[in-house]
């Protein structure tokens, strides 16, 4: 049943809150650089220490630079008899602007 849900887990990926890139003009979300990133998670013992630690990198890969989080949410999903079988954490992120980087003349 775990390797279930760590398949879940990378699987869920990251999805961008628009289909633009930043920089492809579009919708002023996409240029904005605010992205929303989903991770799956179970009630094992740091699991979502994990999935949070996996947000992380996949927010600094996506951005290419540092990030701030806007917002972040855990929706629990439930079996027929009310118990948690898992929890989608979700992360609205946006990516700051790279530092300048001085001309090495």
């Amino acid at each position: 049943m775990r390797c279930i849900y760590f398949a879940v887990f990378l699987l869920a990926g990251c999805a961008s809150a628009t289909d633009n890139k930043p920089g492809q003009g579009g919708n002023s979300l996409g240029t904005s650089g605010m992205y929303s990133i989903t991770s799956l998670y179970d009630g094992d013992t740091g699991s979502r220490e994990r999935a949070a630690k996996w947000m992380d990198t996949e927010a600094k890969n996506i951005c290419a630079s540092d990030y701030t989080r806007t917002s972040e949410e855990s929706v629990p999903t439930m079996n027929q008899l009310g118990e948690v079988t898992f929890s989608r954490l979700v992360w609205e992120i946006k990516c700051l602007p790279q530092p300048e980087r001085a001309n090495a003349q």
